[in-house]
């Protein structure tokens, strides 16, 4: 075979080398016949790798057509993906952009805007506190001696004077059959006395006996008295001890279980047998701090408010998961000292409990009338917003631009916030919406109904009638549950 020379990398390759990425350096290599020699000429060009013109052509085309076939089989045509999607991207970027001149302006963002609400409401505070029953005894034996007898089932209601535990009788009817026999010799050890002193008398009157054994009939008659009265009070105690040996109920109420079962031993004035609480009525205590017990206090002076503790004051009462206040009862106790750990004065509500649904120690929210029926402004809840604690809302003015209004809150009335200063009745209240209104800027106000726009508030509707009517059953206006219209307070 004639010796081989390598051609120099063309323009193809370089192409090839771009299109494909392949980083390699190789050079093809090509075979050719030894150069025609001329005459006059050296037998070697004057480069290794020199080639005359015609046959570099020749061979060019030769190779160039063996490259493009080892190309095209060894890179298929997925392989130019990635660099023809670089290049379509970098072409729709040059020719997609456009002036500034021909940018859309923003669009103005819609809001929803109420007025307030104006009504005669009355502005409750509430408090948590604690039920507990108005009577509750722990039952303990006044007897020591073993449990005989268990009268009860745990959980039951119980009077007065019914047997609950029964101890062993046997040795304290014993005692009481001798506390017995010695209150009869005690009598008539008395009645001997008296006999003779009656005897010694009229001797002594007749002077048969001396003044000597007269005061000595006397002494053993007043001797043998005092030994009666010691012998009744012993039987006395003796007929006690066996009455003891009933455990019995010493109020009506709820029972709880046994805590000492038969067969115990049980020691007098110590153990804790079982525990009865009373059911109906039942007591509320709750704290009030200072602040706001000036504020009644202010109040009552100007006679805006019931002084409760000369006449009888409202008060309402919630249990957990309950709907609204529907517990009424009357405040009937406030302490005449405040706590110095907390600074609060507690008040105690009493409630009607007849259906036994308030249970001692349960925890509870009460609430009492804190101002007189009076004109508010409310709003939702969800138009107002804090910044670093000042609460605020958001309005819109006659040029439909977002204006920031601070606002004093008051208490929850009818699921709508009270507003104490800050509004009037006609503003433009943004109750919803809220993320595209910025202060300053322009926003489409389109109508709304601030009752609609409920903040989903716990508690109840609460319509205030007039001070005339009646208070109604739970203060706040019959439950969700009921179906009634709503009531309120007086």
């Amino acid at each position: 075979m004639s010796p081989s020379y390598f051609l120099p990398v063309n323009s193809l390759t370089i192409a090839n080398r771009i299109v494909t990425g392949s980083p390699s350096r190789t050079r093809v290599r090509t075979y050719a016949p030894d150069p025609p020699s001329t005459k006059g000429q050296s037998p070697h060009p004057s480069h290794p790798h020199a080639v005359s013109r015609p046959s570099a052509q020749r061979y060019g085309e030769r190779w160039g057509h063996r490259l493009c076939r080892r190309w095209s089989s060894s890179r298929p045509l997925w392989r130019w993906l990635p660099h023809l999607s670089l290049a379509l991207f970098a072409a729709l970027a040059a020719g997609g952009c456009k002036p500034q001149g021909q940018s859309q302006p923003p669009s103005v963002p819609p809001v929803t805007v109420a007025t307030p609400i104006r009504k005669e409401v009355v502005e409750w505070d509430e408090y948590t506190g604690r039920t507990e029953a108005v009577e509750s005894v722990e039952i303990r034996p006044r007897v020591s001696g073993y449990i005989d007898q268990i009268s009860f089932k745990e959980g039951q209601l119980v009077k007065p004077g019914d047997v609950l535990f029964v101890i062993d009788p046997r040795p304290y009817q014993d005692a009481l059959d001798q506390a017995n026999a010695n209150l009869q010799s005690a009598d008539a050890e008395r009645q001997l006395q008296v006999a003779n002193l009656a005897r010694a008398e009229r001797l002594f009157k007749t002077n048969v006996t001396a003044k000597e054994q007269y005061d000595t009939s006397v002494a053993e008659r007043n001797k043998a008295e005092a030994q009666f009265a010691q012998a009744r009070a012993a039987a006395n105690s003796a007929l006690l001890n066996m009455d003891f040996t009933q455990v019995k109920s010493p109020i009506q109420g709820r029972i709880s279980r046994q805590l000492v079962t038969r067969g115990n031993l049980v020691q007098a004035d110590s153990t804790v047998l079982t525990k009865v609480v009373s059911v109906d009525p039942i007591y509320a205590y709750f704290n009030v701090d200072q602040r706001t017990v000036q504020k009644y206090h202010d109040q009552i002076q100007r006679g805006q408010l019931q002084d409760p503790r000369v006449s009888a004051m409202p008060v309402y009462l919630q249990l957990e998961g309950e709907t609204g206040f529907p517990h009424e009862g009357v405040i009937d106790f406030v302490d005449n000292t405040y706590n110095a750990s907390t600074g609060t004065l507690q008040i105690r509500g009493r409630f009607k409990n007849d259906n036994a649904s308030l249970y001692p120690d349960a925890f509870v929210r009460t609430r009492i009338a804190g101002t007189p029926k009076h004109d508010a402004i409310l709003i939702t809840d969800r138009a107002v917003g804090t910044d670093q604690g000042q609460k605020f809302v958001l309005l819109v003015d006659d040029n439909s631009v977002v204006q920031v209004r601070p606002v004093e809150l008051g208490p929850v009335v009818d699921g709508l916030r009270v507003v104490r200063n800050g509004l009037g009745p006609d503003d433009h209240v943004i109750v919803d919406g809220l993320l595209n209104a910025r202060p300053g800027s322009k926003v489409t106000a389109q109508p709304g109904d601030m009752n609609q726009s409920l903040a989903g508030q716990s508690e109840p509707v609460v319509t205030v009638v007039g001070a005339d009517s009646q208070t109604q059953k739970n203060g706040q206006g019959d439950s969700a549950a009921n179906g009634k219209a709503p009531a309120g307070h007086k």
